[in-house]
């Protein structure tokens, strides 16, 4: 296992470091692995307090003002970021080979397609060519894609995936999760764990980051914000609900890493919370590192009104939670101040890095090279005719029919199409969110749209196009102008939806309903009398009743990320053999999954759209 040290790498590793990190020639670092007891002790012994805190830090600058990740350059511990998402694919730039290839990391559909797929399989793949790609990126010296973490050298533990509960359709992440079961949410953690950590026994291929726990799913609703959204939640409701998905993870999966989230739990902070302690690590045995998400420790004291201060709340979360990195400025700024003041103590601080430099040893960052297959990930791993391949079938199954009268689909070749609505020409829309760099452009134009898919297929002859609308503002003389094409074509394809305008991190929907504007374009093309099939893109569910009782059609597509074009054309046209399954069917804070008329599946009885496995 990763686990199982071979001492005599950990001395051979020095002399393998000598000629690029001079800081390694220290006798003391030659003493510290001459005996298997104690050898991080004595590593940590080296690092100075002051040096301890940026360590600690998944950028120095913090949340606010990012900057290098720590290192301590004078005994060789080079920098390492620990901060870099991987929701759907490595959120880094594309980088370049010496011979001018670029190379792109894969984009994959978002989770909750591959909900749609209820396929172990495909997340299985998914995390492992996450995995692949990320230590290939990392080796090549790719930077983040954001521009608002200061874009360091990316690492090799992920921020991913997210296996929150869709606990409600007008969360504004539901994009970035499988679903409402807590099995499924498991299974998904489990697998893409197992595909991405590597099946290596000595070392990890990179590290997962679970997120977020705990009992997380509001961003900003009922007056509240995700920053001091207190979540009353029962014992059964944690365990019911909230944890499962976490455990499978973490118990079968060997996940090394979660993250804390915002929000507090009963009262108290969740990365200040012993509930990391007592259940995370001591009843289901985590060996790993906890992170908190950015600014959730500065959350405690200035949000949450926990503690009175920085310091303290650094201190509570270090003590209590045992959160060993701080995606922030807290632990930068405020946690020596909170040692010396008594509210923690140092052997807190050296916990938390013990946690966290055990787990770059399992990478193995501090061993010689020659021997380890992650160190000779090649450049052209990434983005393969194979990752492709695979990118494509796991799009088409996550394809889901909800319905087809009189089988007005497949469209015949010969059919005329009226392609209709505000993402018939979606490229940025239908990918999602946390992105690394698509095109090498550093745009979108490589993501070919639904029209585009379907015009490659159909003809340029066969497909006429007007927009109808915008997601959410139309004018009456271009819903007249979608009625003139629907009214010369033998189909009309209304591709309606939602982006992230009006569902996304920190911005949850005030309605499950489809926009006003795209209600009166569906109205108008139904009344044209022709045959008419509705394409949804969405991350939350949609109520559609009016265009469920008139539409001859419905898929639903949810964001298909880039083969989603081509996903969506070979579906309307027949040549998709792999369509998947419906995941998902209400006070927006009131988070006990029993109250009221029920949440989820398991708990609503009243009647819905579509069943759950539809």
């Amino acid at each position: 296992m990763a686990s199982q040290w071979r001492w005599p790498a950990r001395v051979a590793v020095l002399w393998a470091l000598l000629a690029h990190q001079p800081g390694w020639r220290s006798p003391h670092c030659l003493t510290m692995f001459r005996v298997p007891i104690g050898w991080m002790q004595s590593l940590i012994s080296l690092i100075h307090d002051d040096e301890k805190p940026p360590l600690l830090t998944a950028r120095e600058g913090g949340g606010g003002s990012p900057g290098p990740p720590g290192n301590v350059s004078r005994i060789g511990l080079p920098e390492y970021d620990w901060g870099m998402n991987a929701i759907h694919g490595v959120q880094s730039s594309c980088i370049k080979d010496d011979d001018g290839t670029v190379y792109c990391p894969t984009s994959f559909p978002n989770p909750v397609n591959y909900g749609f797929t209820w396929n172990y399989s495909a997340y299985l793949e998914l995390g492992r060519i996450i995995g692949v790609e990320t230590r290939a990126l990392w080796l090549a010296g790719a930077v983040e894609a954001s521009t608002w973490s200061g874009r360091p050298h990316i690492g090799l533990d992920t921020w991913s995936p997210n296996i929150n509960i869709a606990r409600s359709p007008l969360w504004g992440r539901n994009q970035e999760v499988p679903g409402e079961d807590p099995f499924m949410n498991g299974q998904f953690g489990k697998a893409y764990t197992l595909g991405l950590q590597g099946d290596d026994d000595t070392y990890l291929q990179a590290i997962v980051t679970l997120k977020h726990w705990d009992a997380y799913s509001l961003e900003d609703s009922d007056g509240a914000t995700r920053h001091n959204f207190n979540a009353i939640v029962s014992n059964f409701s944690l365990m019911d609900t909230y944890w499962p998905a976490f455990r499978v993870a973490v118990t079968e999966g060997k996940a090394k890493g979660v993250m804390c989230s915002y929000n507090a739990v009963n009262g108290i902070p969740t990365c200040a919370h012993p509930l990391l302690r007592t259940v995370l690590r001591d009843l289901w045995k985590f060996d790993g590192y906890v992170s908190s998400d950015t600014g959730a420790v500065e959350d405690i004291s200035d949000n949450h009104k926990y503690t009175p201060s920085w310091a303290t709340a650094a201190c509570a979360a270090i003590r209590d939670g045992q959160t060993d990195i701080d995606s922030g400025a807290v632990y930068m700024k405020s946690l020596l101040q909170g040692v010396s003041e008594g509210h923690c103590r140092m052997e807190d601080v050296d916990n938390a890095l013990r946690n966290t430099l055990r787990l770059r040893f399992e990478l193995g960052l501090f061993d010689p090279v020659e021997n380890q297959s992650y160190w000779h990930v090649p450049l052209a791993a990434v983005n393969t005719n194979a990752s492709r391949a695979t990118n494509m079938l796991h799009t088409l199954e996550s394809m889901v029919l909800l319905q087809n009268k009189n089988n007005v689909l497949p469209l015949a070749s010969n059919t005329k199409v009226a392609l209709i609505g505000p993402h018939a020409k979606a490229q940025e829309d239908m990918v999602g969110n946390y992105l690394g760099q698509l095109c090498p452009d550093n745009n979108f134009d490589c993501v070919v749209s639904p029209h585009d898919a379907l015009v490659s297929i159909l003809g340029t002859d066969a497909v006429t196009y007007a927009p109808g609308t915008n997601v959410t503002t139309c004018s009456q003389s271009h819903i007249d102008e979608a009625v003139s094409v629907a009214t010369a074509a033998d189909v009309a394809v209304l591709m309606l939806g939602i982006d992230e305008s009006i569902e996304a991190e920190s911005n949850d929907r005030k309605s499950i309903d489809l926009p006003e504007c795209q209600h009166q374009l569906a109205s108008a093309i139904f009344a044209v009398g022709k045959p008419t099939v509705i394409v949804l893109l969405n991350g939350g569910m949609l109520a559609i009743e009016n265009e469920k009782q008139q539409a001859d059609a419905i898929i639903e597509a949810g964001y298909p990320g880039f083969y989603g074009g081509t996903a969506i054309a070979q579906t309307l046209t027949g040549q998709n053999e792999h369509l998947g399954d419906y995941i998902n069917w209400i006070n927006m804070s009131d988070m006990e999954m029993t109250s009221g008329p029920g949440r989820t599946y398991r708990y609503y009885k009243n009647e819905t759209l579509w069943a759950f496995h539809f």
